[in-house]
């Protein structure tokens, strides 16, 4: 794939997949108290490892399991931290499909690439920047690489702000007299 052209022009071609259900997040309880009301939607620009820096987005996981492990392998403290979740719809770019890695021109060892110490954007940061300036894709399912160390299988999301559009969404619902924050 040819940059960020590329994956631009490939997304067009890619079958339309609609996911929706319940994602989990696990987030250090000072992090959530540090905004009030907490901001369970707190899209950051940090680079991850789907998205360079500048590009707004928020990671999630399939499941609890798959959040605790994720927050585990980055957390080796004792800090507490608190689990929710949010109820999700949106289009994916899914990282599980060979067909779709193959278009994309993907490898396992491009999924697994050490983006923190990359001295440029990653395929895979760069197909996140692609996905964060097009409408027809919302998120990246892709597999987790802590359920891997871990000896499991699970999947995360990366969910792109600016390509939220309805009629899809995600939603976070917490405890009531809390507001429910949304996107779009």
């Amino acid at each position: 794939m040819d940059g960020l052209d590329g994956y631009l022009s490939e997304l067009q071609k890619l079958p339309f997949r609609r996911k929706q259900g319940l994602l989990a997040r696990c987030v250090t309880r000072a992090a959530l108290e540090s905004s009030s009301p907490p901001d369970f939607l707190y899209a950051t620009t940090r680079a991850g490892r789907y998205n360079p820096e500048g590009v707004e987005s928020i990671y999630w996981s399939e499941d609890e399991t798959v959040a605790q492990l994720e927050y585990r392998r980055y957390h080796t403290g004792a800090e507490t931290y608190e689990t929710f979740f949010c109820r999700y719809s949106v289009s994916v770019v899914d990282l599980e499909d060979s067909d779709v890695t193959s278009a994309l021109e993907l490898t396992a060892s491009d999924l697994r690439a050490r983006w923190r110490t990359a001295s440029r954007p990653t395929k895979c940061q760069t197909l996140g920047h692609a996905v964060s300036l097009q409408q027809r894709f919302a998120a990246i399912r892709f597999p987790s690489d802590a359920a891997r160390a871990a000896g499991e299988s699970g999947f995360n999301y990366v969910i792109f702000k600016a390509s939220v559009r309805n009629p899809y969404f995600i939603q976070v619902e917490t405890d009531p007299g809390l507001p429910i924050q949304r996107w779009p």
